[in-house]
């Protein structure tokens, strides 16, 4: 069977038409695609999503962290139950702080060496008297730590102290845990 042959200028049109409406349907598409980007800019920089975001991110942390701070209760309940005081610490992360004299005698006979206070998953045991604004911001960072990390924070600790120990440094002042600690405090 052959073809009849086609009308050049009919063929031109019928062309010109389906560019026309390429070129709509793509300034269209691109129009879509810009209002859906400004719309999700908008949404992005919301409050609301941010707060969100923040309070689902806080309470799986905790979640994630909740054997380590178990732990730390167990600790902070008889600092609590001996004149000591409970208080609940709000910043980026949320902490409870414990102190008084048991707290004092826990962080006096630390095996690793007297210390002013100690994160244990979202809790901060600390001392009445020692404890500054920049140890706070400290051991706040170390429970922002156990957040990300989890129950695997203290093997991840000890791993930390005992690469910079076997690299011939100090296991404290080395730690990636404590350094990232340290340069928390110098924004406060």
């Amino acid at each position: 069977m052959e073809k009849a042959p086609t009308d050049n200028a009919e063929s031109t049109a019928s062309s010109f038409v389906f560019k026309r409406r390429a070129a709509v349907s793509g300034d269209l598409r691109r129009f879509l695609k810009r209002q859906m980007r400004l719309r999700l800019q908008r949404l992005l920089r919301s409050n609301q999503l941010r707060l969100s975001l923040y309070w689902a991110g806080t309470v799986l942390g905790m979640i994630w962290a909740a054997p380590l701070t178990l732990f730390g209760l167990l600790l902070g309940l008889p600092v609590a139950l001996f004149r000591g005081h409970l208080q609940l610490v709000r910043g980026h992360t949320i902490a409870l702080l414990a102190r008084g004299p048991i707290a004092d005698w826990i962080l006096n006979r630390h095996p690793f060496g007297p210390m002013n206070a100690m994160a244990i998953g979202h809790v901060v045991i600390a001392e009445r008297q020692g404890l500054s604004s920049r140890v706070l911001v400290h051991e706040l960072a170390h429970v922002r730590q156990a957040s990300r990390w989890g129950p695997v924070f203290p093997f991840a600790y000890l791993a930390s102290s005992f690469w910079a120990f076997m690299r011939g440094r100090d296991a404290y002042w080395h730690n990636r845990f404590e350094i990232a600690a340290r340069k928390a405090e110098k924004h406060f």
